[in-house]
């Protein structure tokens, strides 16, 4: 028996939903994945939750075991919010951030 680090674990991105809030201003949605190693196997999904404080929104795994599907799964939502946040705010409610005046 080895106490090598657990790999980190490919996970395939299935289903990504947000939705704005009737005030145009919170979001809420989910990401699910799987583990690209077995398709079929469980799913992990997140949760995904508006935040007023940075970074803008909050992560929920629905899995309380917190196995390496679920951590892969986490991080690679926290990946594509933070992507969506920067690049594409308007798809949520957000304005681009103005930069500062010299």
């Amino acid at each position: 028996m080895t106490n090598e680090p657990i790999a980190k674990r490919a996970v395939v991105l299935q289903l990504v939903s947000l939705t704005l809030a009737f005030d145009d201003a919170r979001f809420f949605g989910a990401a699910i994945f799987t583990d690209a190693n077995d398709p079929d196997g469980p799913w992990a999904t997140v949760l995904i939750d508006h935040s007023d404080e940075t970074p803008w929104f909050r992560l929920t795994t629905t899995d309380p075991s917190g196995s390496d599907v679920s951590e892969a799964a986490m991080a690679e939502t926290d990946r594509l919010m933070r992507f969506i946040l920067t690049e594409q705010p308007e798809r949520i409610g957000r304005t681009r951030p103005t930069p500062p005046t010299s």
